[in-house]
C-alpha cells in the first residue's frame, strides 16, 4: 500500500511539474506589446555597397505617373555628391556647394553611374508592392548646411499590370541577385471597421491615453473628461479633434487597428491643450499597444505650441497602412509634425516591433 501511495505521489508531482512547465512555456512565448516610442527620428539604412548598388529602405509618396522616394541620410547624400557630382562637389564643403546649387540631378547614364540603377527595386503602397526602376536621382540643398538636405529618387513601374502606387509608399532597394523576388503582390485589404467598432476603438484609446497621462502629469495638468457628444473627425485632413482609424494586417492573417488620436481637452486649471497618441488594438480589445506615448500640446486660439521645456512638441497624422515586403505584413506610414519648428517627418513603421524602418524630413525651417 505504501508503495502504491508513493507511486501516486510521484505521478502527481510529475503532472504538476508538467503543468507548471507548460504554463512557463506558454508565458515565455506569449506575444507582448513592444515598448512605445516617444517620437520618430530621421532614420535610414540606406547605403552604397562595394559595387555601388543602392541598398536600403525609403519613405515616399506616389502619383499616377511616378513615385518619389526620399532620404535625409547625410552620409548617403555626401557619398552620392562626391562620387557622382562635379569636381567642385568633391572638394571642401559639400553642403555649401549643394546649397548654392539648390538642386543637382545626377547623370545616371554617365560612366560609373550605371550600377545605381542595376539593383532590385520594389515600392509598396496601400494596394500592394511591385518592381520599379530608377528614373532620376536628385540632391536638394539647404540653407542650414547638412540639416534639411535631401536625396529624391524618382522611380516608376518596371512592368505594367501591378498594383497602383498612388499615395503613401515605402521603397526597398536590394542587391541585383535578389531581383527574382521582385514580383507584383496585391495586398489583402482588410474591411474598414464599422461605425460601432470605430466608436469602441476611440473610447478605448481615450481611456488608455488618459490613464497614462494621469500617472505622469501634476495635479494642475490633469485632464477634465470630454463632454459627451463632442465630435471627432475620422480619417480627414483635420489636425485637432480628429483621429485616423485604419485596419492593418499581421503576417499570420490577423487584423489589428491603428488609431492616431488628437483631442482638444481642458486641464484642471482650465487651460486648453491637445492630447495625442498612436495606438494599436484588436477588435475585441484584448490587444492593447502604444505605438507613440501620449503627449500634451498647448492650444492658443487653435494654434499648437510646445508645452513647457523638455517636452516633445510633436503629433502624428495621415496614418496609412502600406504593403510590407516580407510575410505579407503591413507597415504603417505617417506624418510626424513638430509644432516648435514646423518640421514634418514622413515615417515608415513596422508595428509588430515599433521599429522605424525609414524616416525623412520633408518640410521644415531649412526648406
Amino acid at each position: 500500500m505504501r508503495k502504491h501511495f508513493l507511486q501516486v505521489a510521484i505521478v502527481t508531482a510529475l503532472l504538476a511539474g508538467c503543468k507548471a512547465a507548460g504554463q512557463f512555456l506558454e508565458e515565455l512565448f506569449k506575444e507582448r506589446p513592444p515598448a512605445p516610442l516617444d517620437a520618430a527620428e530621421i532614420s535610414s539604412d540606406v547605403r552604397l555597397d562595394s559595387t555601388a548598388h543602392i541598398l536600403g529602405s525609403f519613405v515616399g509618396e506616389g502619383t499616377s505617373r511616378q513615385v518619389h522616394l526620399l532620404s535625409s541620410d547625410t552620409g548617403f547624400i555626401a557619398v552620392l555628391a562626391r562620387r557622382y557630382g562635379p569636381p567642385e562637389a568633391s572638394r571642401g564643403d559639400v553642403w555649401g556647394w549643394l546649397a548654392r546649387r539648390r538642386v543637382y540631378r545626377l547623370d545616371l547614364d554617365a560612366t560609373g553611374a550605371a550600377s545605381l540603377t542595376a539593383g532590385a527595386m520594389l515600392a509598396g503602397s496601400p494596394d500592394g508592392h511591385t518592381p520599379v526602376r530608377l528614373w532620376s536621382l536628385l540632391l536638394r540643398g539647404s540653407d542650414c548646411g547638412w540639416r534639411g538636405v535631401q536625396a529624391e529618387l524618382v522611380v516608376g513601374e518596371a512592368r505594367s499590370g501591378g498594383p497602383s502606387l498612388r499615395g503613401p509608399v515605402v521603397g526597398s532597394f536590394r542587391a541585383p541577385e535578389r531581383s527574382a523576388s521582385g514580383t507584383p503582390y496585391f495586398r489583402h485589404i482588410a474591411p474598414d471597421p464599422s461605425d460601432s467598432l470605430i466608436g469602441d476603438l476611440l473610447r478605448r484609446t481615450e481611456r488608455a491615453m488618459d490613464s497614462v497621462l494621469a500617472r505622469t502629469l501634476p495635479s494642475r495638468e490633469q485632464l477634465a473628461p470630454r463632454e459627451p457628444g463632442e465630435r471627432i473627425e475620422i480619417n480627414t485632413l483635420e489636425d485637432i479633434d480628429a483621429a485616423d482609424v485604419l485596419p492593418f494586417n499581421l503576417e499570420d492573417g490577423r487584423v489589428r487597428y491603428a488609431i492616431s488620436l488628437r483631442e482638444r481637452r481642458l486641464t484642471a486649471e482650465g487651460e486648453e491643450v491637445m492630447a495625442a497618441t498612436v495606438m494599436a488594438w484588436d477588435s475585441a480589445g484584448a490587444w492593447q499597444q502604444f505605438i507613440f506615448r501620449p503627449i500634451l500640446l498647448d492650444l492658443h486660439r487653435g494654434r499648437m505650441a510646445a508645452r513647457g521645456t523638455g517636452r516633445l512638441p510633436v503629433f502624428w497624422r495621415r496614418l496609412e497602412a502600406v504593403s510590407g515586403f516580407a510575410f505579407g505584413r503591413d507597415y504603417l506610414w505617417m506624418e510626424q509634425v513638430d509644432v516648435k519648428d514646423g518640421s514634418v517627418l514622413w515615417a515608415i513603421l513596422e508595428p509588430r516591433s515599433n521599429t522605424v524602418v525609414a524616416a525623412a524630413e520633408v518640410d521644415g525651417p531649412c526648406r
